[in-house]
């Protein structure tokens, strides 16, 4: 988490910020609770990190027609530029973490964090979330982790 904040100190923006601009920019017309699900954060948590966004411009809440009082989400034209604007701190970030890791064992990095979740039962099914998010959509089978 300190390595995110430093390598991306200039743009004022936490790893939670981020993971949120991320996820609405791939998924946009979320609410606050699929998000929230996606990302990993409880509700107040994704209520804060959603105003805060909101609050400097980097995301739009729109009235959801069908419920009034849920709001969709998406990423704004500000909050797109802001996504290209730090993705190469937060590469430095993502690799500075890796550095003390040789290349070759990455991989298998990944596939014991994946294990170590998906025995805790904390691994996000994506596909799930957002077919649980709208209605008629029914989730894709499950795939593994890595075809995520």
């Amino acid at each position: 988490m300190a390595i995110f904040l430093e390598e991306c100190r200039e743009f004022n923006m936490t790893q939670s910020q981020y993971g949120c601009l991320r996820a609405l920019h791939e998924c946009p017309g979320i609410d606050q609770i699929t998000l929230g699900r996606l990302v990993g954060l409880d509700r107040s948590t994704s209520g804060l990190v959603i105003k805060t966004l909101s609050d400097r411009g980097l995301i739009e809440r729109v009235v959801n027609r069908s419920d009034k009082r849920r709001m969709r989400l998406r990423i704004s034209a500000d909050g797109k530029r802001m996504l290209d604007d730090i993705a190469p701190a937060a590469a430095r970030a993502q690799a500075r973490v890796l550095a003390g890791l040789p290349q070759d064992l990455r991989p298998l990095l990944l596939k014991v964090l994946e294990s170590f979740l998906a025995g805790h039962d904390a691994l996000i099914d994506v596909d799930a979330v957002i077919a649980s998010a709208i209605p008629g959509i029914e989730p894709k089978p499950a795939r593994s982790p890595r075809q995520r």
